[in-house]
């Protein structure tokens, strides 16, 4: 998308607006992913304009995402959390991310863009970009970063009948809910235990 010339144009300001096509493509859709990603407080600021400041790769990595995943409902917020893990570690991601989304047709396998992928030397990349979706980290050992635990894409295979592995019993964080309101028992009837000097005081009124 970035080398499009219907996008790029030239750098003139025949549109009236002292601006070329390119800047105001690009203005406007980092207004979309901004609008987008204040949906997901989560997201810390820097993460936030990791992705709006070049709005367009942005989109072509959550598009390769889902094109490798094969799941078009991944979340934008843990897109732009992948997205700032791998551009914080390796400077040249987003012209990786350009090169191997030209690769992406539509209607593609993720069998056959991987494929595509290592003939064009980009295996790797998509290899760690699938890593990340679905074990919910990026890089490796003391170096990884957390992303995702229970959203994690490993875990929806199975969602429908197993929960997410931790040491609480009804998934992650359950603990930190307000546990469920219980019916009193009548053995354990308030007026049971009702002091003796407070009857006496109601039945004289």
């Amino acid at each position: 998308m970035e080398n499009d010339p219907s996008i790029i144009g030239s750098n003139t300001t025949e549109n009236g607006t002292g601006f070329s096509r390119r800047e105001l493509l690009k203005g406007l859709t980092s207004a979309m992913v901004a609008t987008t990603l204040l949906g997901f407080p989560f997201l810390s600021q820097a993460e936030k304009e990791t992705a709006t400041q070049d709005p367009v790769i942005f989109g072509q990595f959550y598009l390769v995402s889902q094109a490798i995943t094969e799941h078009r409902n991944i979340s934008e917020g843990s897109s732009a959390q992948i997205y700032n893990a791998f551009y914080r570690s390796q400077p040249d991601f987003p012209a990786q991310v350009s090169k191997l989304h030209a690769l992406v047709k539509p209607g593609q396998a993720a069998k056959d863009l991987q494929e595509v992928a290592k003939q064009n030397g980009l295996g790797e990349l998509v290899t760690r970009i699938v890593t990340a979706w679905y074990t919910g980290t990026v890089g490796h050992g003391t170096d990884s970063i957390l992303i995702a635990y229970k959203d994690a894409l490993m875990y929806r295979p199975v969602s429908d009948g197993l929960i997410v592995p931790t040491y609480c019993g009804n998934g992650p964080l359950y603990f930190t809910a307000a546990p469920p309101a219980a019916a009193m028992p009548e053995s354990m009837n308030a007026d049971r235990f009702t002091h003796p000097s407070e009857t006496n005081v109601v039945s004289k009124a």
